[in-house]
């Protein structure tokens, strides 16, 4: 059986992010973004993220994800996987903002 590569699921800040070097990191990196619907209008709320990101880690650790396809199944806070909003390498998760 084939050995996959490595997923990196990134769940920090931008602000933090930006002291990772992507090029050195070893396998794939997948960009975990949560954003809020209000009005028509989709946006990044940063205190809603900041909360939706300790839910994300709080959720793997606790389900023991190892398959990242595992982490689109996330339903917490009202969050869902948004394949419109996403990517290969940017996974949105959205709500309609409380």
């Amino acid at each position: 059986k084939k050995q996959q590569a490595p997923v990196l699921v990134n769940l920090a800040s931008n602000e933090y992010f930006k002291a990772v070097k992507p090029k050195l990191l070893e396998g794939r990196l997948l960009n975990i973004n949560f954003k809020e619907t209000k009005d028509g209008k989709t946006r990044v709320v940063a205190i809603f993220a900041k909360r939706a990101r300790g839910m994300m880690a709080d959720y793997i650790i606790r389900n023991r994800i190892e398959n990242p396809e595992d982490i689109k199944k996330f339903r917490l806070g009202g969050y869902r996987f948004d394949r419109k909003l996403s990517d290969e390498t940017q996974w949105t998760f959205e709500r309609a903002q409380p």
